[in-house]
């Protein structure tokens, strides 16, 4: 087990099996042919969601017996992977959907196909009658079976919605059942079913975790070509779980599942061909990166609701400032937060004072947006000047990825009045002061900002995010749209970015921009606005020119809201090559 393993924020099933069989053991999936009890003689109808091959492995579509499956199966393996060790897998339809007799003289041919050191059998919970389970007790004193249980949800709404054909009591009787003859279970479940919301999802894992279960595959709804569902989303769409969504409503499903509990898959794939929605831009290599990443940044891990929290430890060092503040140094973004020149004076020099924030708060009610809190220092230096004045309310709305940034800032923090603010948003994201308000969203900006353009606008955006060529995704021509499109008519953007392609991606995503007084370096800060007339430095002409006609003007692109920092820059110095070359 390699340390990346050990390290991970949830029970992966790789850890699982190099702990209890000493290595990987893959899969080898079969169809039995027995079918589905929830279907018609012709193979119609059944669950919305099922495709008409029941789920079958593409490596073995065109095998035909059982042993060519398990041949071919194997050699993928083998030849893929450099499979050593197998697991009998019944994968398709139900696996336990015949007589009894008919089960045994199957699986013993199975067995006799090839050493499997376990067995899994992916069945329904209305298809495991007395003397399927009197087999399954006897056959789990040879080897080890595990039976993967199609629970889909908790919600019996949900299963007569997608046809199940079976309630949640009958889940739940399976899961007991299996238990007392000693028999594994995994449960399958699915989020983002119709008419499920985060609740729901946090209530079946809330329920599952009650029960004696063995491990869990979750993943987000596919739909998929040919279905009922397919022809349901097509005649009336309903919303489908994107990258973003499905990571935060996986990590909040994974905090209610105890830590002991295997996560045999968190995720699935259907061939582009077929599938109808939703659309991702990310791998399933990608993806598990970011739930990952997500998941140690927020300080979140399996089982963390449930009473298997580890104790927080904090994992940033202060940097002490040349103005007394602290800063830190990120070790994933290889920057500190803010210029070593001082934080607290970089959030009155960058952002206040050119913001003018004040002159604002001082006859009205203000809203702000502070995208990439961090520790904290321009949202409490405003909401100290909104004390202060005692006249407008200040309405912040944050946006931050690191929430354990914000847990260490409030350890460390020097400054009773920041300490206060920072420990409540890092326990509660919310914070109420006599003339302020703070929300804080946790996660990628790219897809926070998008829970805001229904809602009031902003008068002023704090873009604080680390350079451009350690979190390009968040300089991006696609990115200032959103930030054009929840900011007020007379709006103000703030940030301490002069960089050429971040100005050139807000012109073109519609703002004016300018110039603000420089502050630890000797270049200045950018100011962009909707209203030309609020730009009070004007940029020089001739850098207008440079970012108008030359290489240095080609802005970061980002039009899927999912690409990673590697992937951005890379594109854009193909841009700078193809321009070079007169293509584009």
């Amino acid at each position: 087990m390699t340390e990346t393993d050990k390290s991970q924020p949830y029970y992966s099933y790789s850890r699982y099996l190099t702990e209890h069989y000493g290595g990987p053991l893959h899969r080898v999936p079969i169809d039995l042919g027995f079918g589905c009890p929830n279907r018609d003689f012709d193979g119609t109808g059944g669950c919305t969601f099922c495709p008409a091959d029941g789920a079958r492995a593409r490596q073995t579509i065109h095998a035909d017996s059982i042993e060519d499956q398990v041949r071919e199966a194997i050699e993928f393996a083998r030849r893929r992977y450099g499979a050593k060790r197998f697991i009998a897998y019944i994968q398709a339809f139900t696996g336990t959907f015949a007589q009894a007799s008919e089960q045994r003289r199957t699986y013993e041919q199975i067995l006799g196909l090839f050493p499997f050191e376990a067995v899994s059998i992916g069945t329904r919970p209305d298809c495991l009658p007395t003397s399927t389970l009197d087999f399954l007790e006897e056959l789990n004193q040879r080897l080890e079976v595990w039976v993967e249980l199609g629970v889909q949800t908790s919600h019996d709404r949900t299963l007569e919605r997608i046809n199940r054909g079976h309630d949640w009591g009958s889940s739940e009787q399976a899961i007991l059942a299996l238990h007392q003859r000693g028999i594994k279970v995994i449960a399958h479940v699915i989020l983002g079913l119709p008419g499920e919301t985060a609740s729901d999802f946090n209530a079946t894992a809330e329920r599952l975790a009650k029960l004696p279960i063995d491990g869990i595959k979750v993943h987000n709804l596919h739909v998929i070509s040919g279905t009922q569902l397919a022809q349901e989303y097509q005649q009336q769409p309903f919303p489908l779980l994107h990258e973003f969504d499905y990571c935060d409503h996986l990590i909040e499903f994974l905090r209610r599942i105890p830590a002991h509990i295997p996560m045999v898959r968190v995720q699935t794939d259907t061939p582009d061909v077929e599938l109808v929605g939703p659309q991702w831009s990310m791998d399933k290599g990608q993806f598990l990166d970011t739930l990952i990443q997500h998941m140690r940044w927020r300080r979140y891990q399996q089982g963390d609701l449930v009473g298997d929290a580890k104790e927080t430890v904090i994992e940033n060092e202060a940097v002490k400032t040349e103005d007394g503040s602290i800063t830190f140094w990120s070790s994933y973004f290889k920057e500190h937060y803010h210029t070593t020149v001082g934080a607290r004076s970089e959030a009155e020099n960058k952002y206040l004072s050119p913001s003018a924030i004040e002159e604002r708060l001082a006859n009205t009610d203000v809203r702000l947006l502070d995208v990439c809190f961090g520790l904290g220092y321009n949202t409490i230096a405003a909401c100290k000047l909104a004390e202060k004045l005692e006249s407008g309310h200040l309405h912040v709305v944050a946006l931050e990825i690191d929430r354990g940034a914000v847990g260490d800032a409030a350890a460390l923090t020097e400054d009773p009045f920041a300490k206060q603010i920072l420990t409540a948003l890092y326990q509660d994201a919310k914070y109420h002061g006599e003339k302020f308000s703070i929300k804080i969203i946790w996660g990628d900006a790219r897809h926070t900002i998008e829970k805001l353009t229904t809602g009031p606008s902003f008068d002023f955006i704090y873009h604080d995010a680390f350079s451009t060529q350690k979190s390009s995704e968040l300089w991006t021509v696609d990115f200032f749209r959103k930030e054009h499109s929840v900011l007020s008519k007379r709006g103000k953007l703030l940030t301490y970015c002069a960089s050429l392609p971040a100005r050139a991606g807000m012109i073109e995503a519609g703002f004016h921009v300018g110039n603000t007084p420089a502050f630890g370096r000797t270049r200045c800060g950018t100011i962009a606005t909707i209203d030309k007339t609020d730009i009070e430095l004007p940029l020089e002409t001739q850098e207008v020119e440079t970012i108008r006609s030359t290489t240095k003007g080609i802005p970061f692109r980002d039009p899927h809201g999912t690409t990673s920092n590697r992937e951005i820059l890379r594109n854009r110095e193909q841009a700078v090559t193809a321009f070079k070359a007169g293509q584009l």
